[in-house]
């Protein structure tokens, strides 16, 4: 057949070409198959382990701490940030009763949040506030960005590895073809 090549190039399990006459861009593109699928399989397991992480905190944060009524004793103001954005959660003074007596200290409320609204709280053994509650959509949210913050870090390294790569490979697989018609036209013009 007309345009057909004798050296049929045959990959193995780990992606490498197992024919030893392949040209050796075909065996780097199917390195880089091999790195994208391994970045893969280690974004996988990084989001699995950040999630277990985040379980185990929420597991524990239920163990240690006790849910109690707050009440806001101010106007939950709309406040910037450090970095001039909008912040949602600003602090207010709250009250909430502790054993028999009464404990005031600064909860975290969402943005206009009116005086006197009452609000379900975690506090520590000590009577004192604990942080926010840790739930089951921060626990899924901080695994989804572990696995897009991976792969969208393995994309931009891959990128920047074939933008300096890109330029070699095409030069060695022109030079390849290049050879290979010389190679043939000097076999026909004996």
């Amino acid at each position: 057949m007309l345009g057909r090549s004798k050296a049929t190039v045959v990959y193995s399990v780990s992606g490498r070409p197992s024919n030893p006459f392949a040209r050796p861009v075909d065996r780097f593109a199917a390195t880089l198959k091999s790195v994208i699928v391994t970045l893969a399989g280690v974004a996988i397991v990084i989001g699995t382990w950040e999630y277990h992480q985040e379980s185990a905190r929420a597991a524990q944060q239920r163990a240690t701490t006790t849910l109690v009524e707050a009440v806001t004793s101010a106007d939950a103001p709309i406040t910037l940030s450090p970095r001039g954005s909008v912040r949602t959660t600003p602090m207010v003074k709250a009250t909430w009763a502790w054993g028999s007596e009464s404990r005031t200290d600064s909860i975290e409320v969402p943005s206009g949040t009116p005086a006197g609204t009452s609000k379900t709280i975690a506090v520590g053994d000590d009577g004192s506030w604990a942080g926010p509650r840790i739930t089951t959509s921060d626990v899924v949210s901080a695994a989804v960005a572990a696995v897009l913050i991976t792969l969208g870090a393995s994309a931009l390294l891959l990128g920047a590895v074939w933008a300096m790569f890109s330029r070699a490979v095409e030069r060695r697989r022109q030079q390849y073809w290049d050879e290979s018609i010389r190679r043939l036209f000097a076999t026909y013009s004996r």
